[in-house]
């Protein structure tokens, strides 16, 4: 009886919240996610799953909690309040993973030099030594054609 009562949105968000949660989960689980993020994404889709199922009873309590006269006002300035939050978390992310980045293409960069120059200085001996090596096989041949 609480089933027919339900209406189509009423079943089938929760149902696609438990999809996503699922892809969550297993997504941190093979180490693709890390547990912040995930906790985020399931407090999410837990807390839209809520409010499908109990919209005004929600919406009510949440307009009355932050002083709002109406249900959707509430519930649009708490969902954008959570996209700001989101968006400001990952300009952080995105700072720090640009900062990592410059960082290990600089060492990169130094790396490569060194191997740059300490190729070119064991080219520069080789060389050396085979100019001493052809000076000295000159003075034998020198010496073999005075005989």
């Amino acid at each position: 009886m609480f089933l027919i009562a339900l209406q189509i949105y009423q079943w089938l968000v929760p149902l696609i919240a438990l999809f996503f949660i699922y892809r969550v989960v297993n997504q941190f689980r093979n180490n693709k996610r890390l547990l912040i993020g995930t906790i985020l994404w399931v407090g999410f889709w837990v807390m839209v799953s809520i409010l499908a199922i109990k919209p005004d009873f929600i919406s009510s309590n949440l307009a009355n909690s932050l002083g709002f006269k109406s249900n959707i006002n509430a519930v649009i300035f708490v969902a954008l309040g959570f996209l700001f939050i989101m968006t400001y978390y990952q300009s952080s992310i995105i700072d720090l993973l640009e900062k990592q980045m410059t960082e290990l293409v600089r060492k990169l960069a130094l790396e490569k030099q060194r191997e740059i120059d300490d190729l070119r200085e064991q080219l520069m001996a080789q060389d050396q030594k085979m100019k001493k090596e052809q000076k000295g096989s000159m003075g034998s041949i020198k010496t073999l054609t005075e005989e």
